[in-house]
């Protein structure tokens, strides 16, 4: 069986379309997938001036571009409209002004075609690339059939991304358990609070990334250190990061002599800014690392480890998660960050058509 899905990603900053063909054998089982659109519009320069995504401004830029995107991968993919089987688009979670854009707009195309509207959640998408393609990248791989991934379960998902942390043990494709999950700031988000505190450009992230090279190339690392592990030793999966980003803020404040109000470290030496950065990220991932040792300590039987988020593409995470003895398969770089193509995807895991009514808003308990 042939299915075709246009799906659809609005919950934060990128106003994203994706159209996939996957084939299907006779149980059900997805055996081929072929992306025939990607299309990802990112805001970047309209929040950067603020440091960070601003809801209203979020909403207004989806509402002027998902139209025109939409069409552009539709011309991408040459087909029609009523070769569409499905439209699949995220509900959560995410800013609710950017997910009524795509909700809406998702809603009004398959009420005028009369197909499917599969609800889809975003932290669930983040794993299904992992979970099924070994390899994509946008300038090479569109239009061409991909045989899907072989996973040896159980295993231990790891999604790591601006707005959330999750592990969660996965017996099957379909059975899942969630054991840890984010108790305040996410990782990707420290990353990018950090990142302002030290003055760097909005979204910090790989500005941080740069930075902590840089000081790992001089070996200027051994100035600073942070906790990389949750004060509660009863914690042994969730993850916090609120106190990493306070621990830098006071390092800066005591380096920029500024004793009260905001704070900023643009005016450091960029030595001091590459070994904050280098320490900060050291901590950050040393976090990630100990939640994942610690559940393949309690579950031993885990066969693979899978990795997701946009966090996932930071290069020293990638190879610090390489060393780990198991099977470990990272989602592709590309499928990283808020795209489409991974709505789509676990829309093809997990045809969820009920999901607005049984599950307004997508939540994690």
């Amino acid at each position: 069986m042939q299915l075709t899905i246009l799906s659809i990603e609005s919950s934060c900053d990128e106003t994203a379309v994706s159209i996939i063909k996957a084939l299907k054998d006779d149980q059900g089982n997805i055996t081929k997938i072929n992306i025939l659109a990607h299309e990802v519009e990112s805001q970047n320069e309209s929040h950067a001036p603020f440091g960070g995504v601003v809801p209203e401004v979020a909403a207004r830029d989806h509402l002027a571009k998902i139209y025109d995107i939409t069409n552009t991968a539709l011309t991408k993919a040459k087909i029609k409209n009523s070769e569409l089987n499905a439209i699949a688009v995220t509900m959560g979670p995410g800013l609710i002004g950017a997910l009524m854009v795509g909700v809406l707009f998702a809603r009004g195309l398959a009420l005028s075609l009369q197909i499917p509207l599969i609800s889809v959640n975003h932290v669930d998408a983040h794993l299904a690339p992992a979970l099924l393609l070994k390899k994509f990248t946008p300038k090479n791989d569109i239009n061409i059939w991909h045989e899907t991934q072989k996973i040896s379960f159980p295993a231990l998902a790891l999604t790591v991304s601006g707005g959330h942390c999750h592990l969660s043990l996965l017996k099957s494709i379909q059975e899942k358990t969630i054991l840890g999950k984010s108790l305040d700031d996410a990782c990707g988000e420290a990353f990018d609070k950090v990142a302002k505190l030290l003055g760097l450009n909005y979204p910090g992230g790989p500005f941080i990334e740069v930075l902590a090279k840089e000081a790992e190339l001089k070996g200027n690392t051994n100035e600073f250190s942070f906790p990389s592990k949750p004060s509660n030793k009863e914690n042994r999966y969730n993850f916090s990061y609120s106190g990493i980003k306070t621990a830098v803020m006071e390092v800066i404040r005591k380096e920029t002599g500024i004793k009260k109000g905001k704070i900023t470290g643009k005016d450091l030496s960029i030595e001091k800014k590459q070994s904050i950065a280098y320490a900060f990220q050291q901590a950050a991932i040393n976090q990630l690392y100990d939640r994942v040792e610690n559940a393949l300590k309690d579950n031993p039987e885990i066969q693979t480890i899978l990795i997701a988020g946009g966090v996932a593409q930071n290069l020293k995470f990638r190879e610090i998660f390489s060393s780990i003895n198991k099977q470990v398969i990272f989602a592709p770089p590309s499928l990283c960050s808020d795209n489409a193509t991974m709505i789509g995807l676990q829309a093809l895991l997990n045809s969820n058509q009920n999901g607005f009514n049984d599950h307004p808003y997508a939540k994690y308990f």
